[in-house]
C-alpha cells in the first residue's frame, strides 16, 4: 500500500516526465489489438477522402501519429462488446462524418513538432492556414523527410509563402550544385534561416558549408545520406553557439575532419564549455578548438589532481598560488581534471592558466593524464583530515546522499579536505538542485569565487528554494538600494527569514525615518545580525517608545513587560519619555 502510494506521488510531481499514452478501456478487450491498424487507416482515408488531402501526406500524417491516433481511439464513445471485428472500420468513419477530427495535434506529432511548439492558431484543419499545406508540398517536394519538418516549423512552415520556399531551395542548389541534395536538407534542417531570409544574406553561412563538406571529401559527399550530413551541420552549430564567428570554421576543417565525422556531440560541447569556463572569449573558443584538434581526445573524466601542487607543476606564480589557497582553503586537496575550470575560478587563478595553454601545442601537455600521473603528489595531511572527517559524516548519514553532495561540492571547485567534509553535513538537497540553485546565483550576477565564499561562510544559504532566493536578492538590491557585491561582507543575509526578520525590521526602520525619528542609515549587518534584544535596544535610541510599538506591531508579545523592563532599567532618566511620543 506504501510502495503503491509512493509511486503515486512519483508520478505526480514528475514535472518532465512523458504522460503515459491513453489506454482503449472504451474498446472491448479482443478489438484493441486490431483498433490502432483500423483507426490509422481510417484517419488517412478521412483525411485524403473527406478532407482532399494528397493521399501520400494523409498516410504520412496518419503513420506518424501514434499518441494523437490513440488519443482519438479513447475518446470514442464506449463500443458494445457484441459488435463483430468486421464493422470497426465502418463505425470509425461514421464516427468521423459526425465528429470532424482535430487534425493539428496529428500533424505537429507526425512531423515532429517539439511539444511546446505554440500552437498555429484555434483552427481545427490544415486546409484553413493558407500557406501551411503549400509550404509542406514545397519541401516534401524537394525530398524533406516527413518526420523532420517540425525542425522548421513554425518559423518556416507558417512564415514563408510555398513559391518563395522552392526558389530559395532552387538558389541553394545552384550555390551548392556540386552537393547531393541531402546536404542540401541537412542545411536547411540545422539552419532554418537558410530559408527564412535571401541567400544574400546567408552568403558567410553558405561558405562555411560549402568549404566543409569540400574538404570532408568526395567519399563523404557520395554518401547522399541526410542523417550524415545533418551531424556535419549539427557539430558547425555548436560552434556557432558557442560564439565562433560564421564563416570561420570552413578554413579550420582540414586539420580537424574527425571531429565533424567521427567526434561525439557531447564531447564536443563539454570542451567549449571546459575553456569557456577557463575565460577564453567565445569568438576565439571554436578557432583555438579546432587549431588544437587533439584536446578533444583528451579524457578528463578519470584523471585526479591535487591542489596545489598541480598548479605548482603548471608553472603559475607561487605567490599568487600560496595568496589564494590562504584566502580559499577549500579548494585544497584532490579532485576531477574535468573540474579543473571551476577550481580556478574558485581561486580567481583562471586567467593566469588559461595563459600558460593559450599558446597550444606542447602547452596542452598540461591537460594529458600523463603529465598528471608523472607526478601524482598530494599532501598526505590533508587527505587524512579529510578521510577521518568523512567517516564521522558517512556514520550519521547515509552514504548514498553524503557522496551526492561531495560531487556537488566537487564540481562547483572544491577539494578532498576537512572543510568540504563538514559541509556535506549542513547543505541539503540533491546534487541537481543544488546546482540549479548554485547556477542560478551566478545568473543574478554573483560573482563565481565569491559565491564560493559564501558557501563556505553560509552554506544554508543553499538550501532554500530558487524562488525564495529570488525575493531575497530583490528586496537586497531593490528595496534596500545595495548591490550584491554586499553578499561578500554579510553572506548570511541569504540566511535570514524574509518575512519574519528582515522585512517587519526594515518597516519598523523606515516608519521611524519617515517621521524623523531616525537619520543615519543602518546596514542590514545592524540590524539583522544582532539579536531582538539588541535591536530593540537600538529603536530605543532613536526614540523610548519606539521598542513598544516594535513589540506590538511585529514581535512576539511574550516577552514585550521583560524586553521593556530590561531597558527601562538601563536608561533611568526616560521612564516617562511616552509623554513625548505619539503612536498612531
Amino acid at each position: 500500500m506504501l510502495l503503491r502510494a509512493a509511486l503515486h506521488l512519483r508520478r505526480f510531481f514528475a514535472t518532465d516526465a512523458v504522460p503515459a499514452p491513453p489506454r482503449l478501456r472504451n474498446l472491448p478487450y479482443r478489438l484493441r489489438h486490431v483498433a490502432v491498424p483500423v483507426g490509422r487507416a481510417a484517419i488517412s482515408e478521412y483525411l485524403h477522402s473527406t478532407r482532399c488531402l494528397a493521399s501520400s501526406h494523409a498516410d504520412s500524417i496518419a503513420a506518424h501519429s501514434p499518441r494523437s491516433l490513440l488519443s482519438f481511439l479513447a475518446a470514442l464513445p464506449r463500443v458494445p462488446k457484441s459488435l463483430p471485428t468486421a464493422e470497426l472500420p465502418a463505425l470509425l468513419r461514421r464516427h468521423l462524418i459526425f465528429h470532424p477530427l482535430n487534425e493539428l495535434p496529428f500533424f505537429l506529432e507526425s512531423i515532429g513538432a517539439p511539444t511546446a511548439a505554440p500552437p498555429c492558431s484555434d483552427l481545427m484543419f490544415l486546409a484553413d492556414h493558407p500557406s501551411l499545406l503549400g509550404a509542406v508540398t514545397a519541401l516534401a517536394h524537394f525530398g524533406f523527410p516527413w518526420s523532420h519538418l517540425g525542425l522548421l516549423f513554425p518559423a518556416v512552415l507558417l512564415g514563408v509563402p510555398p513559391d518563395l520556399i522552392s526558389t530559395r531551395l532552387a538558389a541553394l542548389e545552384t550555390r551548392l550544385h556540386r552537393l547531393p541534395r541531402a546536404a542540401i536538407i541537412a542545411a536547411c534542417l540545422t539552419f532554418p534561416s537558410l530559408l527564412e531570409g535571401d541567400i544574400s544574406d546567408c552568403d558567410p553561412l553558405v561558405k562555411d558549408l560549402v568549404a566543409t563538406f569540400r574538404i570532408l571529401g568526395p567519399d563523404f559527399r557520395a554518401i547522399n545520406d541526410i542523417e550524415a550530413f545533418s551531424g556535419v551541420c549539427r557539430r558547425m552549430r555548436i560552434f556557432y553557439d558557442a560564439g565562433a564567428e560564421i564563416g570561420s570554421i570552413g578554413g579550420l576543417v582540414r586539420g580537424s575532419q574527425g571531429v565533424f565525422l567521427q567526434l561525439g556531440e557531447k564531447r564536443i560541447a563539454e570542451r567549449m564549455q571546459f575553456f569557456k569556463e577557463l575565460g577564453m572569449e567565445a569568438k576565439e573558443l571554436g578557432r583555438f578548438l579546432l587549431s588544437n584538434a587533439r584536446v578533444f581526445d583528451l579524457d578528463f573524466s578519470d584523471v585526479v589532481i591535487s591542489v596545489p601542487e598541480y598548479l605548482r607543476r603548471v608553472g603559475l606564480a607561487e605567490d599568487e598560488i600560496d595568496a589564494a589557497v590562504e584566502k580559499h582553503p577549500y579548494v585544497v586537496g584532490k579532485n576531477n581534471l574535468e573540474n579543473l575550470p571551476r577550481v580556478l575560478r574558485a581561486m580567481g587563478l583562471e586567467h593566469q592558466f588559461l595563459e600558460k595553454i593559450l599558446v597550444g601545442g606542447e602547452s596542452l601537455r598540461y591537460l594529458s593524464p600523463y603529465f598528471v600521473l608523472e607526478d601524482d603528489s598530494y599532501d598526505a595531511l590533508v587527505e587524512k583530515a579529510f578521510l577521518d572527517e568523512m567517516a564521522k559524516v558517512k556514520a550519521d548519514r547515509k552514504a548514498h546522499y553524503v557522496d551526492s553532495k561531495l560531487d556537488f561540492l566537487k564540481n562547483i571547485g572544491y577539494g578532498e579536505n576537512e572543510i568540504t567534509a563538514k559541509l556535506t553535513l549542513v547543505i541539503h538537497s540533491s546534487k541537481d538542485l543544488l546546482l540549479e540553485r548554485f547556477n542560478y546565483l551566478l545568473e543574478r550576477g554573483v560573482e563565481y569565487k565569491m559565491l564560493c565564499r559564501i558557501l563556505n561562510t553560509c552554506p544554508k544559504a543553499l538550501n532554500q528554494r530558487k524562488d525564495m532566493i529570488n525575493e531575497k536578492l530583490n528586496y537586497l538590491t531593490e528595496e534596500l538600494g545595495y548591490s550584491l557585491e554586499y553578499l561578500d561582507c554579510f553572506p548570511a543575509f541569504l540566511c535570514f527569514d524574509l518575512e519574519n526578520r528582515v522585512k517587519p525590521r526594515y518597516t519598523m526602520l523606515r516608519w521611524l525615518r519617515e517621521n524623523g525619528l531616525l537619520t543615519k542609515r543602518l546596514a542590514p549587518a545592524t540590524v539583522l545580525a544582532n539579536s531582538e534584544k539588541r535591536f530593540i535596544a537600538t529603536l530605543y535610541l532613536a526614540h523610548p517608545a519606539a521598542p513598544k510599538l516594535w513589540l506590538e506591531c511585529f514581535s512576539s508579545r511574550v516577552h514585550m513587560e521583560c524586553y521593556l523592563k530590561n531597558i527601562y532599567h538601563q536608561h533611568p532618566d526616560n521612564k516617562q519619555s511616552d509623554s513625548g511620543f505619539i503612536l498612531t
